[in-house]
């Protein structure tokens, strides 16, 4: 994974004036990124919308790969920025907002990063919405994967007849916007059409019914 080039900017940002010598045998925050982004890749889960990750996370590194100059909160902070936009690319569900605490620890061998993680539910902003075509109901979709159904459960309840207890999933990746069919009695459709099992791409300004509730698509 290669981070986007503004991230990158902003963690060299973090060290501008420090000398080359200064990060002789120590690791540049671009790198510390990267190698947390691959510890990611193995705390990654499966849950019931798709693969998760943690969102409170503790990254530990030995004092000696880590410059004197570096603002620890200031790096955390760059951090998350860098696990939110990795999260969006792979559609990674997250459950709440990312907090990254970055730690020496003498124990740690020099040139080993470790990164531990768990789940603090919490609200996000929204990157998109569903509004009612009768401008009755709008729903936020804020986390990179959603479940809409009638359960109390989901992270969308309809509480409607047509709407089946877990109904569709609501995907953000890099590919775009998706919207997944969960085997629903009464489906969903996209701009007239009923979706078969599987992800099925969908833009702004389309159509999505749900059940028998047509929504407009939008982003924010």
């Amino acid at each position: 994974m290669r981070l986007a080039r503004e991230l990158e900017r902003r963690l060299e940002r973090l060290v501008e004036g420090a000398t080359g010598a200064v990060f002789r045998g120590r690791m540049h925050p671009v790198d510390i990124a990267d190698r947390m982004i691959r510890q990611l890749e193995f705390l990654e889960a499966e849950g019931f919308c798709g693969p998760q990750i943690p969102n409170a996370l503790t990254v530990r590194m030995s004092p000696q790969d880590l410059d004197p100059v570096i603002d620890l909160d200031a790096l955390g902070a760059e951090l998350a920025r860098a696990v939110e936009f990795t999260s969006r690319d792979r559609g990674w569900r997250i459950n709440g907002s990312i907090h990254v605490d970055v730690m020496t620890d003498q124990r740690v061998p020099r040139g080993v990063l470790e990164c531990e993680g768990s789940t603090k539910n919490g609200p996000l902003p929204p990157w998109g919405q569903l509004i009612g075509v009768d401008g009755e109901d709008a729903y936020h979709l804020t986390d990179n994967r959603m479940s809409i159904g009638r359960a109390y459960e989901c992270d969308i309840t309809i509480a409607r007849a047509a709407v089946s207890r877990q109904h569709l999933l609501v995907i953000r990746s890099r590919g775009g916007y998706q919207v997944a069919d969960l085997g629903s009695s009464n489906g969903t459709y996209v701009n007239g059409e009923r979706l078969d099992i599987g992800p099925t791409p969908i833009v702004p300004g389309d159509n999505i019914v749900i059940g028998d509730i047509p929504f407009s698509f939008r982003t924010v």
